[in-house]
């Protein structure tokens, strides 16, 4: 997305130049560095605003002990069949990914802050494959991919989480953990 707007802009620019220059009195515009914008929550990067928080603040060790006692967070660990890690990675979120220590199964927390547009595209995907649930006040999908349920969340504020782990049946084993999450971008 960001190279297209480049490409258009060097079109624009190029075009403006092959009509002759016109007469001012302004000064010209200071030379920008880079074409590319910084990201703000105005200007997203591309299809996302990036969302860094660290899995302590997202996730208190209280909620995860209060859903399984044996689950530590280990983000160097394998992660839970299905989850959605890599898509946000790449789009700048955060994973949190906690271990059960007695079983080695996954319980894998991804958040990514997206668009209006790539909210609309995910949501698309996700109906063509799970169930529509409501979780809280919140809307989201729910089903299961090689043995892991995969709950996927989009939060009226814009940020989409995904819990997805083998121990995760259904939205109503994780109410600890989706009150947190729903709780936490609420005020966002």
């Amino acid at each position: 997305m960001v190279t297209s707007l480049v490409v258009a802009t060097a079109f624009l620019l190029t075009a403006c130049q092959s009509s002759g220059p016109e007469p001012t009195t302004a000064p010209p515009a200071p030379i920008v560095s880079s074409a590319t914008p910084t990201p703000t929550e105005t200007t997203p990067a591309g299809d996302y605003f990036p969302f860094d928080v660290v899995c302590a603040v997202l996730m208190p060790d209280d909620i995860i002990f209060g859903f399984n006692p044996n689950y530590v967070l280990d983000n160097a660990g394998a992660m839970a069949s299905a989850n959605s890690s890599d898509l946000v990675k790449a789009m700048e979120g955060t994973t949190c990914n906690y271990v059960n220590q007695s079983s080695q199964a996954s319980l894998t927390i991804s958040v990514a802050h997206l668009t209006p547009i790539s909210t609309q595209v995910l949501k698309e995907q996700a109906a063509t494959a799970f169930s529509a649930v409501e979780v809280g006040y919140e809307s989201g999908f729910f089903g299961m991919v090689a043995g892991s349920g995969v709950l996927q969340v989009y939060t009226k504020s814009g940020f989409w989480y995904t819990v997805a782990g083998p121990e995760v049946s259904s939205p109503d084993d994780i109410p600890g953990i989706t009150e947190q999450l729903n709780s936490f971008f609420s005020g966002r």
